[in-house]
C-alpha cells in the first residue's frame, strides 16, 4: 500500500502527515540495500526494494526512486557493480553485487549505526521522562 508523503502504512495519510512516519528521518536506504546485497548477493532492484520495505525503521515505504538513486550512486562510488541478466518473466534486469569496498563502507556503517542507537535511546528514554514529568501536573 503507497501512501502519501508523510504518511504512515497505519494512518493512510487520513489525518495529515503523522510523526510515525518520520519522513525527515533518514530511511537509511544506504546500509540497507549494502545489507541485503551482503547477505545474498545478485540481486535485482525490485528484489532489493521488496526486501528493505520489511527491514525500513519507520513505518513508510521506500520510495522506488530512492532506492534505484542510491544504487547508482553506490555504484559510481564502487560500492556495488551491476549487469544485465535474463529476466525469468519478461526483460532483462540489472543485477547489483556488494564490492570489497562496499563491505567495508558497511562496517562503517554498523559503528555508525550503533552510535545512533545510543542516542536514539537516549533521547526516547529523555522525551519518555519528559512527557511522563508533564502529565502528572
Amino acid at each position: 500500500m503507497r501512501t502519501g508523503q508523510g504518511h504512515c502504512r497505519r494512518h493512510g495519510g487520513d489525518f495529515g502527515p503523522c510523526t510515525c512516519a518520520m519522513g525527515r528521518l533518514p530511511r537509511l536506504v544506504e546500509p540497507t540495500l549494502l545489507l541485503l546485497l551482503a547477505k545474498g548477493d545478485g540481486k535485482h532492484g525490485y528484489q532489493l526494494l521488496e526486501e528493505a520495505n520489511e527491514l525500513v525503521v519507520t513505518d513508510s515505504e521506500i520510495d522506488t526512486g530512492i532506492v534505484y538513486r542510491t544504487l547508482r550512486a553506490l555504484e559510481a562510488n564502487g560500492m556495488v557493480t551491476s549487469e544485465w541478466s535474463p529476466g525469468t518473466r519478461g526483460p532483462e534486469r540489472r543485477c547489483y553485487h556488494i564490492t570489497p569496498s562496499g563491505r567495508s563502507h558497511l562496517s562503517d556503517w554498523a559503528v555508525t549505526l550503533g552510535r545512533l542507537s545510543e542516542r536514539t535511546t537516549a533521547l526516547a528514554k529523555a522525551v519518555k521522562r519528559a512527557t511522563s514529568e508533564g502529565s502528572e501536573s
